[in-house]
């Protein structure tokens, strides 16, 4: 059994097909940032749009391409603000904020629940009330430190060209049958997380070993059929569309449902038996040299302008409920092919930054995948 590392795929469309389809020029650009530097600080600077009056310093996992109509937005309510905006990866976040501490971003974004919960438990974050923090449900804050203010649910996603004739999976005991019947053509051809370097893809499997009964054999099924590791959620999807991978378990829904209106061939799966909801969450570090300016962009986040621009322009799910569109919490809610199950925000997350319960489930995928490079 050997687990195989993602490699940028050879074969690239030309330059005058990519520009004749926008959405997918958006995720090429975020696939060349996550296969080249997934883990490496991407800093952005947008200008001020009039005369500079402050610097807003932002930490982020979110693409770069995503969340940029939401920044632009902001700029236009306040002209003077100078926005600097370091793109890692969600473990590589946490690990530079705590390496750079007290030289802190003045807002923190990312999609790894558990690592963000951890520096607010320890004391990193300032707490902050307006209108729009307690406008939130009661789970979507915590302490009035860390707020969510997306949905992101995790999808099995399949290149059906790949399967012709077969029924697809519809949920993770159809899927693990699925490879079990056509175990020589998926060996090699199944995607995930690199759970060791991508922190919302340790969370999500780090839930899936409490929630699933069929964990273990996912597990081991992955590890059996070479199953490959990737940086992010748009590296697999590229790979699945190449024709590289057939199947990609756990990557984020709302870049999914983005690529798939593109690529029909790629059909997105909400797991019938059920899907788990990762929220994107936000704080404001105690440190913050313009916690000014973090305030305004947090309350534009949670707002409701702010957030239908989110469902409108950048694909996320946002989190408020009297949003409108394909891609909001209302939306999956209407969805009855899946119960949706949140990880919820707070101290029970802590479990999964614990070294010892870490160190557990690593070894779990060592074991599974004993070729895997696990610090």
């Amino acid at each position: 059994m050997s687990a195989w590392r993602w490699r940028p795929s050879r074969q690239r469309r030309s330059l005058t097909e990519v520009t004749m389809r926008p959405l997918v020029l958006l995720l090429t650009v975020v696939l060349m940032i996550s296969s080249t530097r997934a883990q490496a600080e991407v800093l952005h600077e947008l200008r001020p749009l009039g005369r500079e009056q402050s610097v807003l310093r932002i930490y982020g996992a979110a693409d770069f391409p995503v969340i940029k109509p939401f920044f632009d937005a902001f700029r236009e309510r306040y002209p003077g603000v100078r926005i600097r905006y370091s793109e890692f990866g969600t473990r590589n976040l946490y690990q530079r904020f705590l390496e750079r501490y007290p030289d802190t971003p003045d807002l923190m974004l990312s999609s790894a629940m558990d690592l963000q919960v951890k520096l607010v438990n320890d004391g990193y974050a300032q707490p902050y009330r307006s209108p729009e923090t307690a406008a939130l449900p009661a789970w979507a804050n915590w302490r009035d430190e860390i707020f969510g203010f997306t949905y992101e649910p995790a999808v099995i996603a399949i290149n059906r060209q790949r399967m012709p004739g077969d029924q697809l999976p519809r949920n993770r005991a159809e899927l693990l049958d699925l490879i079990r019947r056509h175990s020589d053509k998926l060996r090699g051809r199944i995607g995930t997380f690199d759970i060791a370097q991508v922190g919302v893809g340790y969370l999500t499997w780090s839930y899936d070993s409490r929630q699933s009964a069929s964990y273990g054999r996912m597990l081991e099924s992955f590890g059996s059929h070479q199953a490959r590791l990737f940086p992010s959620s748009a590296a697999m999807l590229q790979a699945l569309t190449d024709g590289e991978i057939t199947v990609a378990y756990n990557l984020l829904g709302s870049y999914s449902h983005a690529w798939a209106k593109r690529h029909p061939e790629i059909q997105v799966v909400l797991p019938s038996d059920y899907t788990t909801l990762v929220m994107r969450t936000a704080f404001i570090p105690d440190n913050a040299a313009n916690p000014t300016d973090a305030k305004r962009l947090l309350d534009f986040l949670l707002s409701r302008e702010g957030q239908q621009l989110l469902a409108d322009r950048s694909s996320l799910y946002p989190i408020r409920e009297d949003i409108t569109g394909e891609t909001t919490a209302s939306a999956l809610r209407r969805d009855r092919r899946s119960p949706l199950r949140h990880i919820p925000l707070g101290p029970s997350l802590l479990i999964q930054t614990d070294q010892a319960s870490r160190r557990a489930l690593l070894e779990q995928w060592r074991r599974a995948m004993p070729n895997l490079d696990l610090p």
